[in-house]
């Protein structure tokens, strides 16, 4: 097992002389393995090593028995021990998320919170066979089939060349302790049922079919890396304020041009959930086959112009009016629709936005174009083309659903001030 770590190690450049390890700890045989073994090549590595514990309480007096172990083990060994108890059970219900998926969530928050280097986790080639297998029962892309990676960011998998045969021998030979979560024992879980009962089947077939799995992987990683570099490459010479130039996407490769598409969206519309047949759907738009795509959310995908832009059904046809009433008492010095009348320069323009226009918000400290603010704000593209923009002479003044400008916002001095309505299309911003 120590001729398979140190391969992982060399091979996808996981650790260097001088860094320090907080391996997760649950106390199962495979993470008591990883921790054991690293200690052990501490000295020879130049590393530091230290170990991190989250109690879940998701098995009640299971758990705490398995903390009590992880803090003895450590203890034992001399090693430093991170450990915290959350109540998991009850984040999952009050964040409407299933308990699997708080579990994890909470579990690398908690260890990116305590480590101060790399974290390692102990994830197998079996476990990655089980992944691969899981991903691809579901429907996948090539992501998926990826498996779980050796290296990301700073979580580095030590014993992803190892089985779990082989941990458990290792275990065995150097007299390791260790627990056994019962919940990996059911089949009331999918990746169980993969464990159980496919992969045995596929080692009936292959014996080393999670080491093979594992240079699949590799494989498949090193082709999506190469597709993706391509596909950024291409996005940011085609994309184009806020939207995407599409006017060559017919002598693309469609593979690209699909990553393309799914960069874009990651990138500019995060909180769109795309499926395949939403990402086939827009790539058929974008080489001239439809013009609009309907999206999750009430959301529209529109080729225009050769251009990729996302639009909101909701205000598809918005149109603003505004009305601006002299007033004389300042009675919200907050609000963000009062101008200083004897601050403005020059005359008053009520207009849309123009290239290049800029504004320094009051209490920000700071000045921004407006293409940042509606982008940082989710404002739709389209909504934007209509959006009431107020400007003096030296420039902008106030931009609806934005604010107004630090150089003409009222205050205790002010006499005279204009204040601003939007009449129609959306709420005021009082």
């Amino acid at each position: 097992m120590k001729d398979l770590v140190l391969k992982a190690i060399s091979q996808f450049g996981l650790l260097e002389k001088g860094d320090t390890i907080t391996v997760a700890l649950s106390g199962g045989a495979d993470s008591v393995a990883l921790l054991h073994i690293l200690n052990s090549l501490k000295d020879e590595l130049g590393i530091t090593v230290n170990a991190a514990h989250l109690n879940h309480s998701i098995r009640g007096i299971e758990a705490d028995s398995d903390q009590k172990f992880v803090q003895e083990f450590c203890e034992k060994n001399n090693i430093e021990l991170f450990c915290e108890k959350q109540d998991i059970p009850k984040f999952a219900k009050d964040n409407h998320i299933s308990l699997e998926l708080a579990a994890r969530q909470q579990r690398y928050e908690f260890l990116q919170r305590v480590a101060v280097g790399k974290i390692a986790t102990a994830h197998t080639a079996s476990d990655n066979l089980e992944t691969m297998i899981f991903n691809l029962t579901r429907g996948t892309a090539l992501k998926g089939l990826c498996g779980i990676p050796p290296k990301r960011d700073n979580i580095i998998r030590p014993v992803i060349f190892c089985t779990r045969e082989d941990i458990e021998k290792y275990c065995a030979n150097n007299g390791l302790n260790f627990v056994t979560d019962s919940t990996n024992l059911s089949d009331d879980y999918s990746r169980n049922k993969i464990r159980h009962n496919v992969i045995p089947v596929l080692k009936k077939i292959n014996q080393n079919a999670e080491i093979s799995a594992v240079k699949t992987a590799v494989s498949l990683t090193e082709d999506y890396a190469f597709l993706q570099k391509e596909a950024n490459n291409l996005l940011f010479s085609l994309y184009n304020e806020d939207s995407l130039l599409v006017t060559d996407f017919k002598n693309l490769n469609e593979a690209v041009a699909k990553r393309v598409i799914i960069e874009y969206f990651s990138i500019c519309y995060p909180e769109i959930s795309l499926e395949n047949q939403h990402i086939n759907e827009i790539y058929s738009a974008c080489i001239g086959e439809k013009s609009k795509v309907n999206l999750p959310d009430n959301m529209y995908a529109v080729i225009s112009n050769n251009q990729l832009t996302v639009t909101d059904g909701a205000f598809e046809k918005l149109k603003f009016s505004v009305k601006i009433t002299e007033i004389q008492n300042v009675n919200n010095l907050f609000s963000n629709n009062l101008i200083d009348c004897d601050k403005i320069v020059g005359k008053l323009n009520v207009r849309t936005r123009k290239d290049g226009d800029k504004i320094r918000l009051k209490c920000r400290g700071y000045t921004k174009t407006l293409k940042k603010l509606f982008t940082e704000n989710k404002i739709p593209l389209n909504v934007r083309e209509n959006l009431p923009v107020i400007a003096d002479e030296k420039g902008v003044v106030w931009v609806h659903n934005i604010g107004v400008a630090e150089r003409v916002a009222v205050s205790e001095a002010t006499k005279k001030m204009l204040k601003i309505e939007v009449l129609s299309g959306g709420s005021k911003n009082e």
